[in-house]
């Protein structure tokens, strides 16, 4: 089975879930409910990720968090041994308490984040829990609509401030969200972001130009990149201007033209886009692709400075 693309970028927003193995519960009483929460004040101070809400439920959790250092997956993973440790002790039961790593998807800032705000908080209603989002203790959601059993931790400041800095705001915009709470995930892309495509350019460099073959979502993100962006990003690299680009771009009949070879063979070669896609880009008839693959490898395999300057970005 394929591995899930797990990304450790600073000063993002993620939104972190995770259940019990076959479902089962991973609180058993209020002493386990306040013990997890505990833990996940000092995972917040150990390791530097602000903390904006959580909800706990009978069976999972769900936070969204902000780390200051690409340290999610240590912070996650201290936080789930710790408190499995403490949980397996306590009520004397053996083997992992968590159903595998925990999962997580980035969140842009903004209405992104507004209103995933609200979809976590609504947790306890959406499972029938109690009828007033009030009642409920084990979420952040006393603390930022009525100001009670507030933890020092908590961005609650900072929460508030996205709903004009009143408690009242924030109350209205969970209550009033159940109309459109079914389509926020609707919104996920690639099972990595929840946001626009700025943000998934943005996650695009972070993820570098190779993918990881083993993990389809990062593929499928990068390939999300037009053949355009590909070529510009090379032609960048490679000192050419958008004029000179758009001159190898034009169809010109029995002129050597190695460039524009190079140009193929690099947006070949670094980009999830096929042979065909490329050619039709630069305008080159499918029978003669090949060849000028080839040509664009050897021409950047003989001329040194060309082949330095691909080489400190591109796979060549």
């Amino acid at each position: 089975m394929a591995r899930p693309l797990r990304l450790d970028l600073p000063r993002c927003f993620y939104h972190v879930l995770n259940r019990g193995v076959e479902r089962r519960p991973i609180y058993e009483d209020n002493a386990d409910h306040e013990k997890f929460i505990s833990l996940l004040g000092l995972m917040s101070e150990r390791y530097e990720v602000e903390v904006w809400s959580y909800v706990l439920m009978g069976n999972h959790y769900h936070l969204l968090v902000k780390p200051a250092e690409p340290n999610l997956s240590k912070a996650m993973q201290w936080l789930g041994l710790t408190y499995s440790g403490y949980f397996n002790k306590r009520h004397r039961r053996a083997g992992p308490l968590f159903q595998g790593r925990f999962k997580s998807f980035i969140v842009e800032e903004g209405d992104y984040l507004r209103r995933l705000l609200c979809y976590i908080h609504r947790n306890p209603l959406r499972a029938q829990i109690v009828e007033r989002l009030a009642d409920y203790s084990w979420s952040s959601y006393p603390c930022l609509a009525y100001g009670r059993r507030c933890r020092p931790w908590l961005q609650s400041e900072k929460v508030l401030k996205l709903f004009g800095g009143e408690k009242k705001q924030f109350r209205s915009a969970v209550q009033g969200y159940s109309e459109e709470e079914c389509g926020l995930l609707e919104d996920l892309k690639h099972g990595i972001l929840l946001g626009g495509e700025k943000m998934a350019v943005r996650l695009r460099k972070a993820l570098g130009r190779e993918p990881d073959r083993d993990r389809p979502q990062h593929k499928k993100l990068l390939r999300t990149k037009g053949i355009e962006e590909h070529v510009e990003e090379i032609a960048h690299v490679l000192n050419l201007t958008d004029d000179e680009v758009e001159e190898l771009r034009q169809p010109v009949r029995r002129r050597s033209r190695p460039m524009r070879d190079a140009l193929i063979y690099l947006a070949w070669r670094n980009s999830h886009h096929s042979l065909q896609a490329i050619g039709e880009y630069f305008h080159v008839r499918p029978t003669s692709l090949p060849a000028a693959k080839a040509r664009g490898s050897e021409h950047l395999r003989r001329n040194r400075n060309l082949r330095a300057l691909a080489a400190k970005q591109f796979m060549i």
